[in-house]
């Protein structure tokens, strides 16, 4: 974090570095109850994001040449064309975000039925 970053961009950067750090974490998972529990916090990650994804689309939706920004590069005044992108982006984003939340919500609601070890053998024998 710079002086030069808001709470946004710092909540941000706390999150894709946790991101990054749960990627390297899940390559194995010693506790095999932790992956019930863990895709019950990735559903609901997934549905702030789905929500993260939505309000910036309509926060996108109604900025305005001369206020939120100027112009745009090579596209003269009164264009806006990279801001309506940008919002069509985040609209599919955060409609993939509601497909990847109900997709997880499967994958925890069938994780629910199996009788997971508090600790997966091998790494119980590993340590014998």
């Amino acid at each position: 974090m710079n002086d030069h970053d808001s709470e946004l961009i710092t909540r941000a950067n706390e999150l894709a570095d946790t991101a990054r750090s749960l990627a390297h974490a899940t390559r194995a998972i010693d506790r095999p109850y932790d992956s019930y529990l863990l895709l019950g916090c990735l559903t609901a990650t997934q549905r702030s994001l789905g929500q993260v994804y939505d309000q910036l689309a309509n926060w996108h939706s109604n900025v305005v040449d001369g206020v939120e920004y100027n112009g745009e590069d090579g596209c003269g005044a009164g264009c806006a064309p990279g801001v309506a992108r940008a919002e069509l982006g985040l609209r599919d984003a955060a409609q993939f975000a509601g497909i990847v939340e109900d997709a997880l919500l499967q994958a925890h609601n069938a994780n629910s039925v199996v009788r997971w070890f508090d600790k997966s053998k091998n790494a119980a024998g590993a340590s014998a």
